[in-house]
């Protein structure tokens, strides 16, 4: 029989199973979504063909790329690059690659004039694999992946001429092996791409002679820790393409860049030979940046998002910036703003607003923040008003210096006369905030269904975490884990102080991926706070996480072995005291489910028999999302 303790484990995971349902609320409150604002998303032909899997099996699979100038199509098969003409199946070129390499069209981009491609060729051979399973648990698959300090796939790109056939490599230094193609020239004769290094701390902007091949370094960034951040990893160039880290002017031989260099995002203007022109943005009057949203080219202006209430950081506004004067204006100043979007006519702002209870929706304005009319309305039908019992909280971090904002989801029918334990929801990483702002955040759904059933559930933004600048972002930099968790419990007894209604005495704590990590270390060095956790397709030791953990930790393990130690947690095991459940998808190819198995080893070595661990046979790494729980 288990005790009271590993019941409210095991309470935490199975009414989360059963909350499926929050994807389908998503997708009725999406209900009627304009199609003008569709048709903006819609960057793929129809008649494109899948051609694989993307970065992850939750990605969007890989498609072939279109260029609308020429009507054809460029793509991938047995290695070999192919392009063929729309509606039809014959290929009009292909190209073997080189000796152990293969073609791969992720990050390929059409020249506007459709007469040049540039396409990458990778070599993985020296790549360790992963297994896993789909439902045939007999039926194992491989699939390459990189471990920290694991040897990483080699991307070279090329440029291929559609006229000729002939490709052209590209100048690539083998020191800066994260390399992305953000963009062509509009004259069709240079490529502008990013660089790094595997460690994030050098960033090079380079131009690309299309003729020759001929890298130019346009601007170099260098850190102390990191810049940019997951997006400069292989497979993530879509990400970077849509934050406009860079934008390019031909006419002016002038880009922008946005930059953390004096300690917040802004934005930079530069010329072509790597000067700088002068700031676009500033603190003092934007505040931090988020991204670029949209650029009206023919009036000079750049509208972006930024977090201007410095008492409200996590809230940004909608502003504009010209490239022809110093002129920041606010356009925008209204809750919870999501994502800006422009027309091609240019003459209205759409702008997609949500926050909670019950607000999504699309307002229009003009260029000038002129308000014109709401065009859509989320359907709220599946809903009622009080369907979020929720409160925005503010407390500071453990050194009681710096506001953190949480926010906390009470059931329907609370009574303030009763105790009702209290569930964390734990991320921790440094690119990533976990506390909601809008309805379309899925743990926001995830953590409501654990409240409507009577539980106090809290979210949590603390220190080493993304948005609030870099000395904020670099709280946890080469000591992952190891400082993280003070700020959160810090928050809790804070906000527990008035809130009689929170029995600190049953904290659960619950955590996805990189959240696996501090749910666990949360239970082994603060066993008389937290009482149960909740490790969900867990990453455990950071010397096993994927690559991603290097730029974060600032070295690979085989050079800081000592630093990955202090953050390891396996070798702490024999202090766990809570009920503890383990769910894990056997396909899962971000966190291989060859982590979760090592866990439940090491546990049944120490004899540690207060735990659960459910295997779920086919599911990948977001098993709490997958439509067919």
């Amino acid at each position: 029989m288990k005790d009271n303790k590993t019941l409210f484990a095991l309470a935490i995971l199975f009414l989360l199973i059963v909350d499926v349902q929050g994807q389908k609320q998503i997708r009725s409150l999406m209900e009627g979504f304009p199609a003008i604002i569709e048709e903006i998303f819609e960057t793929e032909h129809p008649e494109a063909r899948t051609l694989g899997p993307g970065l992850f099996g939750d990605s969007e699979p890989l498609r072939e790329q279109y260029s609308a100038t020429t009507n054809k199509f460029a793509g991938t098969v047995n290695d070999s690059l192919y392009i063929r003409e729309a509606k039809s199946s014959t290929f009009l070129l292909s190209i073997e690659p080189e000796e152990g390499f293969y073609w791969h069209i992720d990050n390929a981009l059409w020249s506007p004039n459709g007469r040049y491609i540039v396409v990458k060729q990778v070599d993985d051979r020296d790549v360790p694999e992963i297994k896993r399973t789909k439902s045939n648990a007999e039926k194992i698959e491989y699939k390459k992946y990189s471990r920290a300090g694991d040897k990483i796939p080699i991307h070279q790109f090329y440029i291929v001429n559609i006229d000729s056939g002939s490709k052209l490599a590209i100048d690539q230094n083998p020191n800066l092996p994260y390399v992305h193609v953000l963009e062509w020239s509009g004259r069709n004769d240079k490529l502008f791409l990013i660089a790094s290094d595997r460690l994030m701390k050098e960033v090079r902007l380079q131009m690309i002679d299309v003729h020759t091949g001929e890298a130019t370094t346009m601007l170099t960034e260098k850190s102390d820790t990191y810049l940019i951040g997951l997006d400069l990893l292989q497979g993530y160039s879509k990400s970077l393409q849509d934050l406009q880290l860079a934008t390019f002017f031909d006419d002016n031989e002038q880009f922008t860049w946005l930059s953390e260099r004096n300690g917040y995002k802004q934005i930079y203007l530069y010329d072509y030979d790597g000067d700088l022109i002068r700031p676009l943005t500033n603190f003092a009057e934007n505040g931090i940046v988020r991204d670029i949203q949209e650029i009206d080219q023919e009036n000079g202006w750049i509208y972006f998002l930024a977090h201007g209430d410095q008492e409200h950081p996590y809230s940004p506004q909608l502003y504009k910036t010209n490239l022809n004067s110093a002129k920041i204006i606010e356009v925008v100043n209204a809750p919870g703003i999501l994502e800006l979007f422009f027309p091609a006519s240019k003459d209205t702002l759409w702008v997609l607003r949500s926050t909670l209870p019950r607000t999504l929706q699309i307002d229009r304005y003009s260029p000038l923040g002129v308000y014109y009319d709401t065009p859509w309305e989320a359907n709220y039908s599946a809903i009622d008003k009080n369907h979020f019992n929720f409160e925005y909280v503010s407390a500071t971090t453990a050194n009681g210096k710096t506001k953190l904002q949480a926010l906390i989801l009470k059931p329907i029918d609370f009574d303030t006369n009763k105790k009702y334990p209290v569930v964390e929801y734990i991320y921790g990483a440094n690119f990533h905030n976990v506390v909601p702002m809008d309805l379309l955040d899925k743990p926001l759904w995830e953590m409501n269904a654990l409240a409507h059933d009577g539980f106090i559930t809290v979210f949590i933004d603390g220190r080493g975490t993304s948005g609030r600048g870099k000395v904020f972002g670099d709280f946890s930099y080469g000591r992952f884990g190891q400082v993280e968790l003070e700020d959160h419990i810090s928050v809790l007894k804070q906000i527990a102080m008035d809130r009689p209604y929170m029995n600190m005495e049953r904290i659960g704590i619950l955590g996805h991926s990189w959240g696996g990590h501090f749910a666990l270390r949360a239970l082994l060095e603060a066993p008389d706070f937290y009482k149960a956790g909740h490790l969900n397709a867990p990453a455990l030791e950071p010397g096993e996480f994927r690559v991603s953990i290097e730029p974060f930790m600032g070295c690979l393990p085989q050079d800081c072995p000592d630093l990955y130690a202090k953050s390891g947690i396996l070798d702490k095991l024999d202090q766990l005291e809570a009920p503890l459940m383990i769910v894990h998808g056997t396909y899962d190819d971000d966190v291989p489910i060859d982590d979760s198995y090592n866990l439940v080893a090491l546990l049944d070595q120490l004899k540690y028999e207060n735990y659960e661990f459910v295997a779920y046979d086919g599911m990948g790494h977001v098993v709490m999302r997958n439509p067919e729980w």
